[in-house]
């Protein structure tokens, strides 16, 4: 198949997200030739000694004890492949792992803190994001580009999103995803969308049989991550399936947000020297 000139960039907070919401579409992309790029922000591997007691507990459940993010990283890897998409895995750590500048002090020390608000501490780095992938977003054919929702409040995924509130306001065309498996009701995706009086717009992207399939494929690889969710591979094939049916009303699907900039947005992106 001749390769599309068109392009997709999917922001993934995490080393699964952007699969976990957005699989089949990926899939239905990269089987219609077009170019399919995932960015993970949060893939760096941290310091053991920099290990906190919430985190050492997280690296026993995941069961890779050197260095489980590497682990996830070839998770990724593996899955992307299944979907015939490619990737592109950024070395900021993960919020679990980040310290204050100044302190050292762990930022998010405790499950309440990961799902409460961005640390003060943090407030630059949404535009930090944008400046590193400039290069990619000022192309010649810009791409459209994906985010997180950001429903279920997670710090990460709130930083991304406001990556990508960035780029809508320079005029980039960004769909956000519904975060699955957080986004599960209409209440946690309606406070996703309270949003300063902004101006949002929901669409389903219509999956196939196949390209669910291939999703569950995909998510199979995250085998560190499976027991955070789900019992077992078959009772999370079940929830995607029972997922993919509710988001999309009369068939498979997977559901989409779009905004509209304000009238003041600057149409610019700047980009990291």
């Amino acid at each position: 198949m001749q390769p599309s000139l068109t392009r997709r960039i999917y922001l993934s907070p995490h080393l699964d997200d952007a699969v976990l919401s957005c699989g089949g579409t990926i899939y239905a992309q990269a089987q219609r030739g077009e170019r399919v790029l995932v960015v993970t922000a949060f893939a760096g591997s941290p310091a053991n000694h920099d290990l906190t007691p919430f985190t050492r507990e997280l690296w026993e459940r995941w069961g890779a004890a050197d260095d489980p993010v590497a682990a996830r990283r070839a998770e990724d890897l593996a899955a992307l492949t299944r979907l015939g998409a490619q990737a592109l895995h950024l070395s900021h750590l993960d919020c679990v792992y980040r310290q204050h500048p100044a302190t050292g002090a762990p930022l998010y020390p405790t499950v309440e803190d990961i799902f409460a608000e961005v640390h003060p501490a943090e407030a630059s780095l949404a535009g930090a994001l944008c400046k590193e992938l400039g290069h990619l977003l000022a192309a010649p054919v810009r791409p459209t580009v994906y985010a997180p929702l950001a429903a279920g409040h997670h710090v990460d995924h709130q930083i991304v999103r406001q990556m990508a509130m960035r780029l809508v306001d320079a005029g980039v065309t960004v769909l956000f995803y519904e975060d699955w498996p957080y986004a599960e009701d209409d209440e946690t995706i309606a406070r996703a969308l309270d949003d300063g009086g902004r101006c949002w717009r929901r669409q389903t992207l219509p999956l196939s049989a196949e390209a669910l399939v291939a999703k569950g494929d995909a998510v199979a690889y995250y085998a560190s991550q499976i027991s955070t969710f789900w019992s077992s591979t078959e009772e999370m094939r079940r929830a995607l399936r029972a997922h993919a049916e509710t988001a999309g009303g009369t068939g498979l699907g997977e559901g989409y947000w779009t905004v509209s900039p304000p009238p003041e947005a600057s149409p610019t992106i700047e980009r990291r020297p």
